[in-house]
C-alpha cells in the first residue's frame, strides 16, 4: 500500500503525481490513469488544499494544485506548460450562494477544500461589490453554510451536482471574473519542485491531457458511471465550461489574478511564473492538433 506521504515500496523509483479528486481533472489524468502509454508516475488523489500541502512537504513530486498555491510558493516551484483547469466564462462548479443583497454581505462560509476560489471571492466582492466580509470554514453543504453566514462558497462536484432551487441566488465566479477582466481564469496548474521533472515526465503529463481531450466521450462515460450523473451534464461541463489548454490568454489571466491577490493582501509578494522547459520529443506531439 502507498499514500500521499510515501513512495510505493513496490515502485520506489516512480515519481509521485497528485491530482484533484474532482470531475474536472478527469481529462488531464486520462492517459496516465489508464496507463495508455509508458510513464514514470504513481497517481494519488486528494482535494486541492491537501495536494498543495503535500507538494510543499515533499510528499509529492508533482501535483495539480490551486493557482494561488503555486503563487504562494513560486520561488520553489515550476509549472508544467500547456496544461491547466481553466474557465473562459461560466464554469458552474465554483459558486457563491447568498441570502441577502450582495453589498450587505458581512460573512462567507467557505468550502474547507478551497484555496484559489476563496481568494477569487475576496477579490470579486471587493472590486465589484465593495464589500470585505469575514470568512468562515465549513463543510460544503449550502443550506447549513447559509445558516452560519450571509453567503456560501462551494467548489467542484459539490457545486456542479447540486440541485438548483428556484429561489436561490448565486454568482458563478468564473463568469464574474470574465465580466470584470475579459480574461480566462486558471483554477489549477500542474506544478513540481524545480528541476524535479525531466522531458519524458513533462511529455507524459501533456500527452495524458491530449488523450483525454481526444477521447472525451470515453472520459464522460466513465465519469457519469462513477458519479451516478447524467452523461449530457458531464459532457457539457467538460467540453463547454472547463478548458485544459494553458496558452497566452490563460497566462495573462493568471498574472492578472496574482496582481489583484497581491493588491488585496492575499499574497506577500508578486509571484513570477516559472515553467519547466519543454523539449519536444520526436514522434510525440506536445500540443493538441487543431
Amino acid at each position: 500500500m502507498s499514500d500521499l506521504h510515501g513512495r510505493d515500496p513496490k515502485d520506489p523509483l516512480k515519481k509521485r503525481l497528485g491530482a484533484v479528486s474532482f470531475l474536472n481533472a478527469k481529462p488531464l489524468i486520462y492517459g496516465i490513469e489508464k496507463n495508455l502509454f509508458p510513464h514514470n508516475f504513481r497517481l494519488t488523489k486528494a482535494v486541492p488544499s491537501a495536494l498543495a500541502v503535500e507538494l510543499n512537504a515533499g510528499g509529492l513530486d508533482v501535483a495539480l494544485i490551486p493557482s494561488i498555491a503555486y503563487a504562494k510558493n513560486s520561488p520553489e516551484l515550476q509549472v508544467v506548460p500547456e496544461c491547466g483547469i481553466i474557465a473562459h466564462n461560466e464554469v458552474k462548479s465554483i459558486r457563491l450562494y447568498f441570502n441577502k443583497n450582495l453589498k450587505r454581505i458581512r460573512s462567507v462560509a467557505v468550502d474547507i477544500s478551497s484555496m484559489t476560489s476563496v481568494v477569487l471571492t475576496k477579490i470579486l466582492l471587493a472590486e465589484k461589490y465593495e464589500v470585505k466580509p469575514d470568512f468562515i470554514a465549513a463543510m460544503p453543504d449550502v443550506d447549513k453554510m447559509l445558516t452560519l453566514a450571509d453567503a456560501a462558497l462551494v467548489i467542484g462536484d459539490s457545486a456542479l451536482f447540486k440541485t438548483r432551487q428556484a429561489d436561490e441566488n448565486f454568482l458563478d465566479l468564473a463568469e464574474e471574473w470574465y465580466d470584470m477582466t475579459g480574461l480566462p481564469f486558471v483554477f489549477a496548474v500542474w506544478a513540481g519542485r524545480r528541476n524535479s521533472l525531466d522531458s519524458d515526465d513533462l511529455q507524459a503529463i501533456i500527452s495524458s491531457k491530449i488523450l483525454g481531450m481526444d477521447n472525451i466521450n470515453s472520459v464522460c462515460h466513465d465519469a457519469a458511471a462513477e458519479y451516478g450523473a447524467d452523461f449530457d451534464l458531464v459532457k457539457s461541463y467538460l467540453t463547454e465550461n472547463v478548458q485544459f489548454d494553458l496558452g497566452e490568454q490563460e497566462i495573462a489571466g493568471m498574472r492578472q489574478f496574482f496582481e489583484l491577490a497581491y493588491y488585496h493582501g492575499s499574497l506577500e509578494y508578486l509571484p513570477s511564473l516559472n515553467f519547466f522547459p519543454l523539449v519536444p520529443l520526436s514522434g510525440i506531439p506536445h500540443s493538441r492538433p487543431t
